[in-house]
Order: structure tokens, then C-alpha cells, then sequence
């Protein structure tokens, strides 16, 4: 007896069904209360990681597998009751530590490097934040604690309201926008760009242009910024003061404060006392130029 043209269709569907490729889309997903204080963890190897603030008092955290084998990505966590929570998502050979993921040569890569965790995180209000990707970015908005923050191959920012910030990127840019204390900023080879309530504030590039604006500096704090390729711009207090020492390679020096010269001065290098002095200020670039703006001038 001939097939019938419903059971043709199907049994077609069916052998498609089993030729396509294993393209599991897991997804993880937590709640739970954390307490002001209390820190969470989020590292992935190869996505992006998108943090929010929690309407109330538990944080919720969601990620989305994609492109990944069945079994490829595994997610570890600790914690969680009352306290601080962790999670990793990991390929095979791979550790979950609270200093973030831990991986032995290559394995768990060689069959498919395309396979990502992209997470999402919502933290209540005073909730200290670690997120990390190895490739991917990473993005905070809305933390009112500290936050570190950090890509090994993606663009980081770190949105207002955050207090101490770490942001890092082995190659991407790096922006912190806001930030209502102290500020380490770095990129191995991307342009960083920092906005802060009080400072101080420490920014590197090894090939990008730094631009740093402080509102005010409440103590004689000692600040670092160097760039091995790109300008240096300080935007800074009306009344700052500092010891400082300016040296670029190939560009010039220009400040829009009055300064008290020590030594012999050039246009690629300066040391002085700006205002009452202060904290020792060093700014360094191999090829760019250095600026030194008074805030609202």
C-alpha cells in the first residue's frame, strides 16, 4: 500500500530532524535574596554579561546558552543562601573560583569555539559586583556598590551609581561613566574613558587614548595614567593641586593651570607643583600628547 502524501511529509521531516546538527539551547536561571553588602559572582568564558538593578530585594540571574554542543557548557554555582552567590559557565577542564574561571590548556575549545553563555543580572541596591567574560562584553548599569568588571576580548562599561570601580579589557574599550569613587581603569589595547565624582582615578593603555573628568578630589591622593600610543586629557578640579611629572615620546605638554616649574622644562617633558600641591601626579605617553583642562573652562 502507497504512503499516504501526510505520511510521506512526515516521515521527510523526521530524517531532517535527525540529520541536523546537536544545537541544545540551555539556559540557567536563579533567584534569591542577598543582602546588602554581600557579593555577586558572575564569569563566563565566551559571552556577554548585562547587569541591571533588582526592583527589590533578590537577585535574579539568567543566561542563555548558544551555538553550544550538548553537554558543552556546564553552570557551576556556590552560595546563595542569604549571602554571596557564584556562577560559572564553563567548557569541559574548566574550574569556577571566586577569582574567576580556571581553565587547563585547551580543552572543551577544539571542537567548537562559537559556543557562548550570555547572562543577565539583577542585584538589589548595595550588592557588591564581580563579572567577568573571556570573550565577550560586559556591561554594568545600575550598581550602587563597588564593581569589578572585566573582558578578556570585549568592550567594558560601567554605568552611574557605582562606588569603587576595577574596569578592565585585554582588548576593547573601557568606559566608566559616573562613578561615585575611586577608579582603576585599564585596557591592553582600546581607549579609556572615565567620569568621577571625587576620584582618584588610575587609567592605562598599552595602544589607546585615555580621557579622564573629576568633579573633585577629596584627599592628596597619588594618580598614574599612561598610554603607550594616544593622548592623555585630564579634566580636572578648579582647585587641584599636585606634584607633577609629564613625559611624552612624540607630542606636546599643555595645561590650563598655573604651575610652579622645577628644573628645565620642554615641550616633552615637565615637573612642577600645580596650585598647593598634593599627591604625586605621573602621566606618561610614548606617542601622543598630554592636556591638562581646568573643569569648566
Amino acid at each position: 500500500m502507497m504512503p499516504t502524501p501526510n505520511r510521506v511529509a512526515l516521515a521527510a521531516a523526521a530524517l531532517l530532524a535527525c540529520a541536523a546538527p546537536a544545537a541544545a539551547q540551555r539556559s540557567f536561571d536563579w533567584n534569591g535574596q542577598i543582602p546588602a553588602g554581600s557579593t555577586v559572582r558572575v564569569y563566563t568564558q565566551n559571552g556577554t554579561v548585562t547587569v541591571r538593578q533588582a526592583s527589590g530585594g533578590q537577585a535574579h540571574i539568567r543566561a542563555v546558552t548558544e551555538n553550544a554542543g550538548d553537554g558543552e557548557i556546564r553552570y557551576l554555582t556556590s552560595g546563595g543562601r542569604g549571602g554571596d552567590f557564584r556562577v560559572c559557565a564553563v567548557r569541559e577542564g574548566a574550574t569556577c573560583t571566586d577569582e574567576g574561571i580556571e581553565s587547563r590548556g585547551d580543552r572543551g575549545w577544539g571542537r567548537n569555539r562559537r559556543g557562548r553563555a550570555n547572562f543577565t543580572v539583577e542585584v538589589p541596591r548595595g550588592v557588591v559586583v564581580r563579572v567577568n567574560s573571556g570573550n565577550g562584553d560586559v556591561a554594568v548599569e545600575g550598581a550602587t556598590a563597588d564593581v569589578h568588571a572585566g573582558s578578556g576580548n570585549g568592550s567594558v562599561r560601567v554605568g552611574s551609581g557605582a562606588a569603587r570601580v576595577r574596569a578592565s579589557s585585554g582588548n576593547g574599550t573601557v568606559l566608566v561613566d559616573g562613578a561615585r569613587g575611586p577608579v582603576n581603569a585599564s585596557s591592553g589595547n582600546g581607549r579609556v574613558v572615565v567620569s568621577t565624582a571625587s576620584g582618584p582615578v588610575n587609567a592605562s593603555s598599552g595602544n589607546g587614548r585615555i580621557e579622564v573628568t573629576m568633579a573633585t578630589l577629596r584627599a592628596a591622593e597619588d594618580m598614574t595614567f599612561s598610554s603607550g600610543n594616544g593622548d592623555v586629557i585630564l579634566t580636572l578640579p578648579d582647585n587641584f593641586g599636585a606634584q607633577l611629572e609629564a613625559s611624552t615620546g612624540s607630542g606636546g605638554i599643555e595645561s590650563d593651570f598655573p604651575m610652579r616649574v622645577q628644573g628645565r622644562m620642554s615641550s616633552r617633558r615637565m615637573a612642577g607643583t600645580i596650585g598647593g600641591g598634593g599627591g604625586h601626579l605621573r602621566i606618561s605617553t610614548g606617542n601622543g600628547s598630554i592636556r591638562l583642562r581646568r573643569a569648566g573652562s
